[in-house]
């Protein structure tokens, strides 16, 4: 698209948050010819609960958005995230690593014991560590670059920065309320919208970030509802802080609870948990009560009410939809951010030139919808071979979770395992979740399988292993790592876009 040239020239988003301020700036950076405008209601809050992301989101943050490593560290203060540490799928005190770190998992099963020595990545959760390594003098040296992790996010600073970026960046910012949202004759599009100033306001493109209200693509041009609820049986989460002591883990923990799981998101300050559970199988305050039981300390908490599922439409009419207005679940894996990045690139990628330009609204709501099914079908397999507890819940699930999505890669699985071992890709690389993400999930959940033979001899493995333990003893904790990095050279974190070799590369 050259400027000039396109028939959409002003676009007119509703709704602020992670969702809106991160469609904002992406506009702006890649089809700069645009007039963004933000529209944010003054009374709406941010649901204020800390988030956990995925490896994209750093990618989309520093090589895609080209915001500055420094800035962003210094405003946000995120802390790192190099997988997930699952307390699920056997009894006691079992757990398993979904590190974004890959390796040869099955190797560590034949002649570890347990696959969580199978990257570098997944012995930084297990020991509790981070990629910055003291020498014998004291010298420090970052493998930020090349060992792939995703961020933690107080979700107001993160706001309040793209906030500031936005602006910086000429996102028109309107503080109002919109009270109605007018279709056309045909209903198939947005004619104008009205705010609480009462003026009509009119837009070529509208983006609709109103949330779990979904007030465009749902209500006012009626996509239809797709629910989830076969799958994913968790319909509320109680959230609250929790002090840390100091120590910030390197990973998201999901621990599994009576009725679902909780989740822990370090921040520099407190822990962030939140217990997701089934409104059918607990009530609120006992699910409160089991949640407090478990984390002495624990400050006033707050319930969350949703319901999983996606539009028919990303994108209908003039009308498209990104964030909670399109599609949502549980935040099992951190889909959520994850999603919104996926939105928002193909909407760049795809974004109109001029208004008769309409076919491509089928096959991007098609890509979309798939994305969002294949979260689905992934998210349904960690409740269906949980066996951590054998509560009313977890037999519901073990029993009846629908998981006829994903049926045939698991049966894949069972005949020859692990998937990532075929040399072979037997399902479409543009899908959220692949092989790697099923081979850590089905084999930490212990699902029979024939298993292949390993791809290194157990000398081989051994030394690998040695070298990889010598590595994590010689590495920081987080927050240890934090305080050597405010007074080293600032090369040591720009390292993370300014390496050759970096992972934070776009695409």
């Amino acid at each position: 698209m050259t400027q000039g040239t396109s028939e959409f020239k002003t676009v007119g988003i509703v709704g602020g948050g992670t969702a809106g301020y991160l469609t904002a700036l992406a506009l702006r950076k890649k089809l700069p010819h645009l007039q963004v405008t933000l529209i944010e209601s003054p009374t709406i809050p941010i649901i204020g609960v800390g988030e956990g992301t995925t490896p994209i989101m750093v990618k989309f943050l520093h090589a895609y958005l080209e915001r500055d490593v420094q800035e962003l560290y210094r405003k946000v203060q995120p802390t790192w995230k190099f997988g997930v540490k699952f307390e699920w799928g056997q009894p006691g005190d079992y757990y398993f690593n979904y590190a974004f770190h890959p390796g040869p998992i099955l190797d560590s099963v034949y002649y570890g014991g347990n696959f969580n020595e199978y990257s570098l990545g997944s012995m930084l959760i297990s020991e509790e560590r981070a990629p910055i390594l003291t020498g014998e003098g004291g010298q420090l040296t970052s493998l930020i670059d090349r060992i792939p992790f995703a961020y933690h996010l107080d979700n107001n600073r993160f706001v309040a920065y793209l906030r500031e970026e936005a602006a910086r960046d000429g996102v028109e910012r309107l503080e109002l309320s919109v009270n109605t949202f007018v279709p056309a004759e045909d209903g198939e599009s947005l004619d104008h919208i009205i705010t609480d100033d009462g003026e009509e306001r009119r837009f070529d493109l509208y983006v609709d970030c109103t949330g779990f209200h979904s007030k465009m693509i749902g209500e006012a041009l009626g996509s239809p509802f797709q629910s989830y609820e076969d799958s994913l049986f968790c319909d509320r989460a109680i959230v609250a802080n929790v002090p840390h002591g100091g120590h910030i883990k390197p990973f998201t923990t999901a621990e599994t609870m009576d009725a679902g799981w909780c989740w822990n998101t370090p921040s520099i300050e407190d822990d962030h948990r939140g217990y997701v559970f089934s409104s059918r199988f607990l009530s609120d305050d006992a699910a409160a009560a089991e949640m407090r039981s478990k984390n002495p300390g624990m400050g006033d908490h707050r319930v969350i009410r949703f319901k999983t599922g996606r539009r028919e439409h990303f994108w209908k009419g003039n009308v498209v939809a990104i964030g909670n207005s399109y599609g949502f679940v549980e935040p099992l894996e951190s889909t959520g951010l994850h999603m919104i990045i996926l939105e928002i690139n193909q909407l760049v990628l795809n974004f109109p030139r001029s208004k008769k330009d309409t076919a491509i609204r089928g096959i991007v709501n098609r890509t979309l919808n798939a994305h969002w099914d294949d979260v689905r079908w992934f998210l349904a397999v960690h409740y269906r071979f949980n066996e951590k507890l054998q509560t009313p819940f977890w037999k519901a699930c073990q029993n009846t979770v629908d998981i006829r999505g994903a049926q045939e890669r698991v049966e894949l699985f069972r005949e020859r395992a692990p998937l990532t071992y075929r040399q072979s890709q037997f399902f479409k690389t543009e899908e959220v979740f692949g092989d790697f993400a099923y081979d850590v999930l089905l084999l930490g959940q212990r699902v029979p399988g024939r298993y292949l033979e390993a791809s290194q001899s157990r000398v081989e493995w051994q030394k690998r292993v040695d070298g990889l333990r010598q590595l994590t003893g010689n590495a920081l904790t987080q927050e240890r790592a934090f305080e050597a990095l405010n007074g080293a050279p600032p090369e040591i974190l720009g390292s993370l876009v300014a390496s050759p070799n970096t992972w934070v590369v776009w695409p």
